[in-house]
């Protein structure tokens, strides 16, 4: 059977799922650029918004369907992905789905439910840089990818910078007692998680390409 039709409408649906979010994000930052600062709360705020958790759950949702389709198309690809990067891209695609299903915590009112979507957002945006990392080091093995590795990797290092900036946000934002210095620090909580998830969304517009370019080079 050929896997070329297979792999085009995955690369659609990939993309229509990339832009989606994108879309979704910019309604939230422009509708709701009152009620969350985008440089101080994370984007989870969104879902705790008056009116805003449709679109909130909507721009998740769509993210994980084309990360979804994303990992199919690499599957299909017959490029040496390996098991532990799909496995990686799953845990991916399965925390933004628990995201979705379960809400954060409004500020001192901890919950099961809050608890879940913060470790499975956390672990969603810790699992795909390095699973693109361990993709980029077997596909740069194979001739004629090398560059494409290059830039895959030079994108997901950046995007584990972001994740310990972000840790290291919160960490200040959830001390007892921060000095002067860690409550800096924590209020840019919110920008960095948003650079750290621009760099993952260009990383998966990155893969897509990856899969659409396997049509050709093989």
């Amino acid at each position: 059977m050929n896997r070329v039709p297979h792999i085009r409408r995955l690369v659609v649906v990939a993309h229509a799922g990339l832009a989606g979010s994108l879309a979704g994000t910019a309604a939230l930052h422009v509708g709701w650029a009152e009620q969350v600062d985008a440089v101080r709360n994370v984007f989870s705020d969104y879902a705790l918004s008056d009116g805003a958790y449709g679109i909130f759950a909507g721009t998740v949702a769509c993210l994980s369907v084309g990360s979804t389709a994303l990992v199919a198309g690499l599957v299909r690809s017959g490029l040496p992905v390996g098991t532990p990067a799909i496995a990686l891209l799953g845990a991916w695609c399965g925390g933004l789905a628990l995201a979705v299903v379960f809400r954060t915590d409004p500020p001192g009112d901890p919950s099961l439910g809050g608890l879940v979507h913060r470790y499975a957002a956390g672990g969603a945006v810790a699992a795909l840089p390095a699973a693109v990392l361990l993709m980029a080091r077997r596909l740069g093995r194979r001739p004629g990818w090398e560059a494409t590795a290059r830039s895959l990797r030079r994108i997901s290092w950046a995007s584990v910078a972001g994740c310990f900036a972000f840790m290291c946000a919160h960490l200040c934002v959830t001390a007892s007692a921060p000095n002067p210095l860690a409550q800096r620090i924590g209020g840019l909580l919110g920008l960095a998680e948003r650079v750290t998830l621009a760099l993952e969304v260009s990383l998966l517009f990155m893969l897509a390409g990856v899969v659409a370019a396997s049509r050709e080079r093989g």
